[in-house]
C-alpha cells in the first residue's frame, strides 16, 4: 500500500511513472478518513487542498523537474500552526473557526518545496499537557493499543504517522511535545537545536521553551524533511542559520555518554530493560560508551517552571467565560506557579543557565547523552496520569524531557521495542547545540539494527 512507501521509495516511484503523487494523496485520504473514527487523529482534512498540490507535483515530476525531496510527499500538521486557509483552533472551542490568511513560515516552506498538505492532527487544548484528549474534541488513541494514549501533546502526529497516513507529521515541542508521543507509539520525533527551525507567531511568553520538530517512521523520511523547514527567517528573531553537516557518515566513533543509572533505575521495567539492550548493542559494536552525572530532573524541574509560566500568560488573556468552558485541568496546572514571585523567577532563570552550561561541560568528553524520553509506558487513554500515579501534575511522569527544553540542546526520540516486549519504548539522545547530524547519524545506525516495524500498529488501526 502506498501509505507505507518511505519518501525515497515514493520518489523512485515517480520518477519512473509507477506510482503517481496523485494516486498517493487518493490513498493517503482514503486512509486517513479509515483510520480516524476509531483513533481521533484529524482536526481536518482538505481533500480538495492536497489533491491540487498533488496534481501541480505529478505535472513537475513529468517534466523530470521535482522541486525537493518532499515533492509529492503527503504531510499533516500539528493543529497549532497556521496554515493559510485553514482555521486554527488550537485544540480549543473557545478559539476563532476563521480561516487564517498567512501560513507559519514552515508550513510555507513545505508547501514551496512540494509537499502535499492533507490536513491538521489532533492536540489537548492549547498544547497544555502530554497526553491527547479535550473536552471538546474528544480523545485521540494510540494505534498499537486503541485503549492507550499515543502521548502529546503531538499525539494527533504521532498517531498519524503510526498508523501509516503519512510518513511526517510536523509537530511542536515545548517540554516534551514531540518526543513523549513518539516514545509511546513507536516513531522518531527530533526536537531540533532551539532556532533551526523558525516558530512563527513567535510565542513570547514560553522563555524560548517551544521548538516546531517532525515525527516520522524513519530517519530518512526525517532528515529529508528538516533540509526543507530549517533555516532562518525574519519572521522568528530567534532563528539562526546553523551549518548543516553530512548526516549519512557512519555513526561510529561517537563517544556516548549514558546517563548514570541512578536518574532512571526506578523507571518502568521494560525501560530500564529496553536501555540496557540498547547499551549492549552499542557495547557490542564497539562504542566507546562513558557514565556522565547530570542533573536531568533538576534541568526539567526548570523547564517545567518556566514552561507553566508560559501556559498562565496564555490563561490570562482569556475572558472569565472563555475559563468556564476550557480544560480545567489547564487553569489548574497552571496557577500552580500563579504565586511565583520576581526573585522565585529569576531564580529558576539563574538555574537553567546553571543546567545549561554543566550540559555543555559533559560534551568536552562525549559527543551524545543517552537517556530514556519516557519512565513510563503508554497508559490508559483519557488520563493525564497513569493509573495510580501519586501526582496529579503531568509533569512529574515526565522528567527526562523538559530538560533539553530549557538548555536548547537537540534531542531525538528513537524507538526501541524491548526483547519480548508489547509496546515501544523510547531512548533519547542529545547533542552539543547545532550537532543534530550526530543524533541522525546513531539513529541511522540502530534503525539498520534494531527496526520498529510499524506494520504491526497499522494492522490494528484498519
Amino acid at each position: 500500500m502506498t501509505h507505507r512507501q518511505t519518501y525515497a521509495q515514493l520518489r523512485e516511484a515517480f520518477r519512473t511513472g509507477d506510482l503517481s503523487p496523485v494516486a498517493v494523496a487518493e490513498s493517503t485520504l482514503a486512509h486517513a478518513r479509515q483510520v480516524d473514527g476509531d483513533l481521533n487523529i484529524f482536526a481536518l482534512l482538505d481533500q480538495e487542498r492536497a489533491i491540487h498540490a498533488a496534481r501541480e507535483s505529478e505535472a513537475r515530476w513529468r517534466c523530470g523537474k521535482p522541486l525537493s525531496d518532499i515533492d509529492g510527499m503527503p504531510v499533516s500538521i500539528k493543529e497549532f500552526a497556521a496554515v493559510r486557509g485553514w482555521p486554527s483552533r488550537r485544540g480549543s472551542m473557545v478559539t476563532s473557526e476563521e480561516p487564517l490568511g498567512e501560513s507559519a513560515v514552515f508550513v510555507q516552506r513545505i508547501e514551496d518545496a512540494g509537499g502535499v498538505l492533507i490536513g491538521k492532527t489532533r492536540a489537548p487544548e492549547f498544547n497544555w499537557k502530554g497526553v491527547t484528549d479535550s473536552p471538546g474534541y474528544g480523545v485521540t488513541r494510540n494505534p498499537w493499543d486503541r485503549s492507550l494514549t499515543p502521548g502529546g501533546s503531538s499525539g494527533g502526529c504521532a498517531a498519524a504517522v503510526t498508523a501509516g497516513v503519512v510518513r511526517v507529521s510536523m509537530g511542536s515541542d515545548a517540554g516534551g511535545s514531540v518526543r513523549i508521543p513518539a516514545a509511546f507509539t513507536g516513531t522518531l520525533a527530533l526536537k531540533p537545536t532551539f532556532g533551526r527551525i523558525p516558530l512563527t507567531p513567535f510565542p513570547s511568553a514560553f522563555h524560548h521553551l517551544p521548538h516546531v520538530g517532525p515525527i516520522a517512521a524513519s530517519v530518512s523520511d526525517l532528515s529529508s524533511m528538516m533540509r526543507v523547514v530549517s533555516g532562518p527567517s525574519v519572521y522568528d528573531w530567534t532563528s539562526m542559520g546553523l551549518s548543516d553537516r553530512q548526516t549519512d557518515q557512519p555513526a561510529t566513533g561517537l563517544r556516548i555518554g549514558l546517563l548514570a543509572a541512578k536518574h532512571w533505575s526506578e523507571s518502568a521495567p521494560a525501560v530500564v530493560e529496553g536501555m540496557q539492550e540498547a547499551v549492549a548493542l552499542l557495547r557490542e559494536a564497539g562504542f566507546r560508551i562513558e557514565e556522565i552525572d547530570f542533573d536531568v530532573r533538576g534541568a526539567s524541574a526548570v523547564g517545567a517552571f518556566l514552561y507553566k509560566q508560559g501556559c498562565l500568560s496564555g490563561l490570562r488573556a482569556l475572558s472569565e467565560a472563555d475559563l468556564r468552558r476550557i480544560d480545567q485541568g489547564m487553569i489548574e496546572f497552571a496557577h500552580s506557579v500563579a504565586n511565583a514571585s520576581t526573585s522565585q523567577i529569576l531564580e529558576m532563570l539563574q538555574r537553567r543557565e546553571i543546567h545549561a552550561g554543566e550540559l555543555s561541560r559533559c560534551f568536552d568528553d562525549i559527543d551524545v547523552l543517552m537517556l530514556p524520553t519516557m519512565p513510563v509506558l503508554a497508559f490508559e487513554a483519557g488520563r493525564n496520569t497513569p493509573a495510580g500515579w501519586p501526582d496529579e501534575d503531568w509533569m512529574s511522569w515526565n522528567p527526562f524531557t523538559p530538560a533539553f527544553n530549557a538548555t536548547k540542546n537537540p534531542a531525538l526520540s528513537f524507538p526501541f521495542l524491548p526483547r519480548g516486549g508489547s509496546l515501544p519504548i523510547g531512548i533519547q539522545w542529545v547533542a552539543p547545540f547545532a550537532r543534530e547530524d550526530q543524533l541522525l547519524r546513531l539513529a541511522a545506525w540502530f534503525e539498520d539494527r534494531q527496526p520498529i516495524r510499524l506494520a504491526q500498529s497499522v494492522a490494528q488501526a484498519k
